[in-house]
């Protein structure tokens, strides 16, 4: 009987333990979203936790929330980036599509490893007029 007890009890622990962790990946409320700029088909973030800046390289979380649903049917995408401060150039390192807005749910589509090690010149440089200037400025003036 004590055994049936102690199983149970595992049992219990562990299905909590999944809950919470199951509830704890869920809510985008535990990434700290600030608005950037916000344009017509689509409101840019930055996750402000995941700013790394090193020797004027910056990585980054990054996100557009789009209005309307985009020709994959995707509502956000967030991206993993990394900014050249020196020499105002970026390169996208991962893409997740999500179907949800604010980068929620489980139906998403991950990419990974976008650049390729062998290719050195896999780095967009920025222009003054684009969108990716704002977000160079404001990294790279923290």
């Amino acid at each position: 009987m004590e055994k049936k007890k102690q199983k149970m009890k595992i049992l219990f622990n562990s299905r909590y333990v999944y809950f919470v962790l199951t509830l704890a990946i869920s809510f985008p409320c535990l990434s700290k979203w600030k608005k950037l700029e916000e344009g017509d088909e689509y409101v840019r973030y930055y996750d402000i936790d995941t700013v790394k800046k090193i020797d004027g390289i910056v990585h980054i979380w990054s996100m557009k929330d789009f209005k309307k649903p985009q020709k994959n049917g995707n509502l956000s995408t967030k991206y993993y980036s990394k900014y050249d401060c020196n020499l105002k150039r970026y390169k996208v390192l991962s893409i997740i599509e999500y179907e949800t807005d604010m980068g929620r749910g489980r139906k998403f589509t991950y990419k990974k490893n976008m650049s390729n090690k062998e290719e050195k010149n896999n780095w967009t440089y920025i222009k003054s007029n684009s969108e990716e200037y704002s977000s160079l400025k404001l990294l790279c003036n923290k």
